[in-house]
């Protein structure tokens, strides 16, 4: 892992990326390092464009969102927004994790407008990524019979990764610490069956 570290955790509201970003940010504290995190909401809460900004250095505390073209890992959980903010923020060299499925924004819902053809969308972010990972993160969470365990399946995706460089086991006792007591034993099965999309291409193991 280099000196700094810059990460945008994305979604749409009540998807819990929110979540996602401060279990993040407290394993990164835990490992002894200088940590930020700022969140930029768009005009409605639920349903509208959530993005934490999670920063870490082995130096002095770096403000809270990233500069743009400064972006070093993208974990969305919805595709669109993952072009929102690699549109924004990313460079060539970004790594991107994204959730398969898509979460119609309310203007389409409304039919104000289209949502982007997916092979198109996908073309694009496999384009303007160094790399982009596909993760099964919603079809997983269903699986577990609670799709808001998306957060933390997508989190076990970003371990097993490799990306950030934090062993699984200081993701598990986050989780343990953080979560009130009755969320935390689904939450471990939806961050262990991630770890395995991470490093398994991003589709359920078999």
């Amino acid at each position: 892992m280099k000196g700094s570290t810059n990460v945008v955790i994305t979604g749409v509201g009540g998807q819990g990326n929110v979540l996602a970003a401060r279990l993040l940010a407290a394993v990164a504290l835990a490992e002894g390092l200088e940590v930020t995190v700022g969140d930029v909401y768009g005009l409605t809460q639920r349903g509208g464009s959530v993005a934490s900004h999670v920063r870490w250095t082995e130096g002095h505390p770096l403000p809270p969102l990233v500069p743009q073209g400064a972006l070093d890992i993208l974990v969305a959980f919805e595709p669109l927004e993952a072009l929102r903010i690699q549109s924004q923020f990313g460079r060539p060299e970004t790594a991107a994790l994204v959730n398969e499925s898509p979460v119609m924004p309310i203007g389409v819902q409304a039919g104000r407008f289209p949502y982007p053809d997916a092979a198109a969308l996908w073309s694009l972010l496999d384009r303007m990524t160094g790399s982009c990972r596909r993760v099964a993160g919603s079809e997983t969470a269903r699986a577990l019979g609670n799709v808001q365990a998306l957060n933390t399946v997508m989190l076990g995706a970003l371990c097993g990764s490799g990306l950030v460089g934090f062993e699984a086991g200081a993701f598990e006792e986050t989780i343990r610490s953080e979560l009130p007591a009755r969320f935390v034993d689904l939450n471990l099965e939806a961050f262990k069956r991630g770890l395995a999309l991470g490093g398994a291409g991003g589709k359920a193991a078999e």
